[in-house]
Parts: C-alpha cells; structure tokens; sequence
C-alpha cells in the first residue's frame, strides 16, 4: 500500500518589539525564543534524513533576529541583565524582580534549585507595589545569580550540552560572576548568529521548505473589508469598516521579497497569519506568486457544508487530506485535532506514549484511505516555538520519538507541500472559501469586542490622516515608506490578540503601549497633531491579575477528560487558583485552575491538576459539587468510578471535565448560580475552591452571545 504523505508545518512567529526611533526592544521574546526553539527544532530533525517537513518563518521576527545579530539593536531585558549587580537601580531591581522570572515554571524554573530558591524568595505572587520593599532583602549577589538563571532557563538543552562555556554556567548553578555574565552573552550571541544559516543551509538540501506570512502578520481578510467578519460572526458589534486591501497586497510583497533577500530564492507557500483567509486575499496571494497555502480544516467544513468527522473522530480522510484549487493556488488544511492535541494536550504525557498516539491516528486514517492513500496529504500545523516550555526537556524526546516512529512506518512518509505539489497536479476545486480563522473559524479573537473595536478604530483614523495626506506625501517616498511602515505594523494580528480579554499576559501594558506607539509616530511624520486617545490605555484598567474571569461565549467541549483542541474551552470563565491562594496553599493545592461554562442547556466544569499533580494517586476521591444558590443541592462525583448525579457526565484522565443539566440545579434562565467546588477523601477535605467568595454564574438564554455582543 503506497504510503499516506504527512506534511509538519512549524509555524515561527514574533511580532514587532521595536519601538519607533529606539534600537532597545521593549520585549525580549525574538531572543529567547532563538536561543530556546528555532535552532533546536531544525537540528533535530536534521537526525531523521526521512523526514521532510515545513518550517513557516515570519518576516518581522528574521528582521529582528538579524537586528540582534548584527548588534544594531537589544532589548531592555538584556541591557539589564548586563549591567552590573551592584550597580542595578532601585527601579531596575524592582524590574528584574518582576520579570525574571517569566517562564514556565514548572519546567524552566522548579528544576533549577537556586532559580526556585530565588523564586521562592521573591514570593510566587507579590503585589506591584511591594516589590521596592523585597529588593531590598535581595543582595547583589541574588540578583546576579536571577541575572543569569533568566537567561540561561532560556537556553535550550542542546546549547548546553554543544557549548562547554554554557555547560560549565549550568553545573555551576550559582555563585555567578560579571565575568561569568560576559561567557553567557557570548554563547547566545553565537547562537543567535547561527539559526539563519543552518534554515538555509536545509532549505537548500531539499529535507526543509521555508514558507513565510504576509511581513508584520496581519489578519489579511479584515485588512481587505474588516466588515467580513459579519459572515462569521452575525451578532458582533463592529468597528467603522477598515476597508484598504492594498495594504493586504503590500503586507503579502514586502513578506516575500524580504524573504528572497535573506535566503535568496522566494518562498512558495504561506500560512496567511492565524490561517486566515478568504477569497479576496487568496486572489492577492495567487496574484503576488504564492503556490500554496493553508488553512484549517474548520474553514474547510464550511465551505463545503459538510462536516468530517464524528465528535473527534476523522471519518473523511479522504475529503480533509488533499489540497484544493482556488484560482492558479492550492490551498491544503490542517487536521486540527492532531494540530492541536500536539500543541496543546501531548505536553502532560509521556513522550513515547504521545508520539505513538500520534502516529497511530495518522495510520488509522491511512488504512481507511487503503490503496489510494498514497495519493493524499495529511496537514500538520501548528506553533513551532511555545509549545516547547511546556515539554520537561523543551520537547526533545517526543520529537525524537515522533520523527523516529515515522521513519520507521510503513504507512506514512514525510514530505513537504511543494513536494507533494511536484508529484500531485490534480485535484479538487472550491467553489466558495468560507472566509475565517484556525481559531473557531471566524474572527472573534480579533475583532468585535471593545477594546479590539477600539484598536480597529484608532487604526482606521490613522490610515485615513495618511491618505488625506497625499499631497504633503507626495514628492517624498521616503517619508512616505516610513509612514506606512508604522501602518504596517500597527496592522499586526498581536495587539488585538491580548486586547478582549480572551487570553492573558503578563507583558499587555507594553503589547498596549507599542501599538499605541506606532500609531503616534504616524501623526508625528505626517507632521499633524497626535489624538489625544492614543496617550490613553486602550485596556481597561486593571489592578493586578484577577482570580475569576467570566465566561464570554457558548461552548459545548467533549465530556473525555482531555483538552482535544485549542478552543474547546475558548470563551469559559477562569478560576486561577495560584493567583487567589497564597503561596503556602498554592504550593499544597492539587488543581491548579477552574475553567466553567455553559450552552443553552448545560453547565461545564473543567479542574487542571497542578504540575506534578497525578489524578491516579487521587484513589477513592470525590469532588462535591455544592451549589448555595438557586437552591441548596450537593451534588457528589466520584473520580474513581466517573460517576456522578444521573443525567451528568464526568470523564478523568488528564484533566477533569464534567456536564451537568440545568435543570438539575433547580435554576432558570437568567438565575445566579452560586456554587463551591471540594475535594474529599475518605472524609477529610483536601480543598476547596474558590478559597472565598463562591463562583457565581449567571444562567444564559438562547441569546446570551448576541447579549454578550452588546454589553
């Protein structure tokens, strides 16, 4: 039986962190994620001469790589991880204290003895304000050690095993000196010098293809006519459409000549930012050369008007693994379970068990295709870079089991989209491109909530003051490039990313003040007077991180103990337990986070174990639902057995998922629910959440969302 293809695409992306007229980066993430993933993940599959895959590479973030090595520019994390220890500032202590410690501290900071007793010493959770007052206690040599152990949490693995100078910081693990700082920077210095030319060295070779995305990653159908997203998304309050695809057309040119430049020959395919498309941007793509490019099955489904699979299960292999002609382009689309169990859900099991998982549904799907598998493609897309932190050993040993079993298989080979291009020219065509994104296949992370709607706004206005400007432009193409290059990158899919509240971060002020930034410099170089709201937040204010977000949008998740794709539980509410306890009970504490959330008919709950946290050593626990409002009911759930109340559905494995009927909780639309969450065994509490006030709910209608739109 020919073989079923496999396509990997690793997505690489950063956005911009310069800020206008300053060669300091206002973020540190281009850097370490170059010492951390984007050399690693080439150099080991560069052991598996069989496998061919895709890495995605983003314009903005190689510019800011080369920037790095050259030495025209830093960033503000580096230039005070350089500065002396005791020459630090008080405000530059308070700074190293803040954000020396951002990583996954699970695996990047836990493993590392004197990092944790840094941590530790710090506090896990300080308030802003007293940070002046812990610096204190900090000695000069603390925070050379924090210095270092920031840095080099973020070196990966292989580095230090190929680098003697690194290998000796690392066994020596504190104690550091200035001149131990200095070995440091220039290991990462040689780091960063080394990760172009190994891509293109690969790409030459034929085992890598190189796609790219339009320059400063923007979502390009909302660039075209940001009023499409009324297709998707018919309930959502939108902004003044921004209607300028030829700044689609422009973003999608700069990307590929800048590409040309650096690895002198120009990419064949994209994954439009996010994989968002629509036919209009397609047609752009296929008009600036583009051969190929992907999207996510989800986009599929709905242009087609069919669905592929049963719950999670693939029952089409034969629709979803092929690409499909719009015009002169190919579009192919990711099998998002895979994509995503691998993002999101493979980083809480054993590695050889995660690989084999993995490679068994592929497999499967080649049996069910039989004689003709050979003649398909399965589309594997996914973040190349954050997923890592999450993995004990940055992933090293699933990928060297993943790219290993693949070898080995007798059903599945490797190979790059272009590859599969060169051998397959026919195929099926669309005849409608249902316009969306990977995420939920529309674009509400982006657009339609009011602090995005804001963004959009301000945007808007600055594009126009450009175009009203003409005739002082006209004349001089170099002012003019400079302006629209902070249009550019104002138009990046980032900012709006973190603006809505659908996802956190500890960096948002900066996220804020950078978009904010480069729209300012427009109004300057127009020579015009800047709008007073570009001086203000676009966030709301907020006073620290909060413990319970609530829930923004229906969700309906598979009741199987497992987070089986990124937007499963997208639009829940949050409870944070390591925010609301303190440190001692945080330590103690067995879940980490309450994600809760509702369809019309149905109340979710969904607890994830604390790192290190297994629900198999839980033996005969029990967690008690116990509602205090509209009624007083406890409702018992045994981890063991999977049981609970008739009519409810629980499922344990890696995480703890539950479906419980409304009706059963005596309430009725538009009631609170108040409820406490407990964890029992064999009669004595474990822990209970939240640690104070209950979870309030309030039960939706059929027409929350649209309600939801309109607060």
């Amino acid at each position: 039986m020919p073989p079923l293809k496999v396509a990997f695409l690793w997505h690489m992306h950063q956005p911009c962190y310069r800020e206008p007229d300053n060669r300091v980066f206002r973020l540190p993430w281009v850097r370490l994620h170059a010492l951390k993933d984007y050399y690693d993940m080439l150099s080991v599959v560069r052991q598996y001469p069989d496998i061919k895959l895709s890495f995605n590479l983003v314009p903005v973030l190689l510019e800011q790589l080369q920037d790095y090595v050259s030495g025209r520019c830093s960033d503000q994390h580096l230039e005070v991880s350089k500065k002396p220890a005791a020459d630090l500032s008080n405000e530059e202590k308070v700074f190293v204290l803040r954000d020396f410690f951002m990583a996954n501290w699970a695996t990047m900071v836990e493993p590392h003895p004197r990092y944790r007793e840094l941590l530790n010493k710090r506090g896990r959770d300080p308030k802003p304000g007293d940070l002046a007052d812990i610096a204190r206690r900090f000695s000069a040599q603390d925070l050379r050690d924090l210095q270092v152990w920031f840095n080099l949490c973020w070196t990966d693995p292989l580095h230090i095993l190929n680098d003697p100078r690194l290998a000796r910081l690392k066994a020596k693990g504190s104690g550091y000196t200035e001149d131990d700082k200095i070995l440091l920077w220039q290991g990462q210095q040689a780091i960063l010098a080394s990760i172009i030319p190994l891509y293109e060295k690969a790409w030459g070779s034929g085992q890598i293809e190189i796609s790219t995305t339009p320059y400063y990653h923007p979502i390009l159908p909302l660039l075209c006519d940001s009023n499409i997203a009324r297709e998707s998304m018919p309930g959502a309050p939108l902004p003044p459409a921004f209607v300028f695809p030829e700044d689609a057309a422009a973003q999608i040119t700069k990307g590929l000549d800048y590409m040309e430049k650096v690895f002198g020959r120009r990419p064949a395919g994209m994954w439009p930012s996010e994989g968002s498309v629509s036919r209009e941007t397609v047609e752009l793509m296929e008009r600036a050369g583009v051969r190929w490019l992907a999207s996510d099955e989800g986009i599929l489904e709905r242009s087609l008007g069919q669905q592929l699979r049963r719950g999670h299960e693939l029952v089409h292999p034969e629709i979803l693994y092929r690409p499909y002609g719009l015009g002169n382009c190919r579009l192919f689309f990711r099998d998002r379970v895979i994509s995503d169990k691998l993002g999101f859900d493979y980083y809480n099991w054993d590695p050889a068990e995660a690989a084999g998982d993995l490679v068994a549904r592929l497999e499967h799907s080649a049996d069910k295709l039989g004689t003709e598998a050979g003649l398909y493609i399965a589309p594997i897309i996914l973040d190349g870079e954050n997923v890592w932190e999450f993995f004990p050993d940055d992933g090293h040993e699933f990928l060297n089991q993943l790219y290993g079993r693949l070898s080995s298989s007798k059903k599945l080979t490797c190979c790059t989209f272009s590859q599969y291009l060169d051998q397959q020219q026919d195929g099926p065509v669309l005849t409608k491109l249902f316009p969306g994104s990977w995420i939920n296949s529309d674009f509400r992370i982006w657009i339609g909530a009011e602090e995005d709607n804001a963004a959009w706004e301000q945007l808007l206005k600055a594009r126009q003051a450009v175009r009203s400007s003409k005739q002082f432009l006209d004349g001089n193409r170099e002012r003019y490039d400079a302006v629209m290059e902070q249009i550019y990158t104002a138009e990046g899919s980032d900012w709006c990313w973190w603006y809505g509240g659908n996802f956190s971060s500890e960096n948002l002020e900066e996220f804020d003040e950078l978009f904010r930034g480069h729209l300012r410099e427009v109004y300057k170089l127009l020579e015009v007077e800047v709008p007073q709201q570009l001086f203000l937040p676009i966030t709301k204010a907020r006073t620290g991180r909060y413990p319970v977000t609530d829930p923004i949008s229906f969700l309906s998740p598979r009741i199987d103990g497992r987070v089986t794709d990124f937007y499963e539980w997208s639009g829940s509410g949050r409870y944070d337990v390591h925010i609301n306890g303190g440190a001692m009970r945080r330590s103690q504490s067995f879940f980490q986070s309450v994600h809760f959330g509702f369809d019309a008919g149905n109340f979710y709950l969904r607890l994830d174990p604390s790192p290190g946290s297994s629900l198999r050593s839980l033996g005969n626990a029990q967690l008690n639902v116990e509602l205090l409002s509209p009624v007083r009911r406890t409702m018992v759930f045994s981890l063991k057995e999977q049981q609970g109340p008739e009519g409810c559905l629980m499922a344990v494995d890696r995480i703890v998922e539950l479906k419980i009927p409304f009706e059963l909780t005596g309430s009725k639309a538009g009631e609170t629910i108040s409820l406490l969450l407990t964890l029992e065994q064999e009669g004595a509490e474990l822990e209970k959440h939240p640690d104070g006030a209950p979870l309030a709910v309030k039960v939706p209608g059929r027409d929350f969302e649209d309600h939801f739109w309109q607060a």
